[in-house]
């Protein structure tokens, strides 16, 4: 097929209107409003995947932050439920040393 050519799959369906007279105010309000441009398909197409690609790049970086901050949340959780830090010596002092006599003071 030539460019610009147009085909149908069913030509029964195709409708054609018959005009008698040529109108030419019609004809160059439409003209006036033609506008004819050179088309690189090819050109386009990869324009449109690097726009695909980079709106996935960008979907992907924001996944793999979110789930960083989610792995960061969850080892923080996993760290204050540990118990190997409870117990590690630091900033710790015993308490003084209270007879039996002096609980049960403080008891009643």
């Amino acid at each position: 097929m030539a460019v610009g050519q147009v085909s149908f799959h069913n030509d029964k369906r195709v409708k054609r209107v018959h005009v008698p007279k040529r109108e030419n105010p019609i004809v160059n309000r439409l003209n006036k409003t033609k506008v004819e441009r050179e088309v690189d398909h090819e050109q386009e197409r990869i324009e449109r995947i690097k726009k695909e690609n980079a709106a996935k790049r960008a979907a992907a970086a924001a996944k793999k932050k979110a789930d960083a901050e989610l792995a960061r949340a969850r080892e923080a959780e996993k760290a204050a439920r540990s118990y190997d830090n409870l117990f590690s010596g630091e900033d710790e002092e015993e308490p003084p040393a209270q007879s039996v006599q002096e609980m049960m003071e403080d008891f009643m």
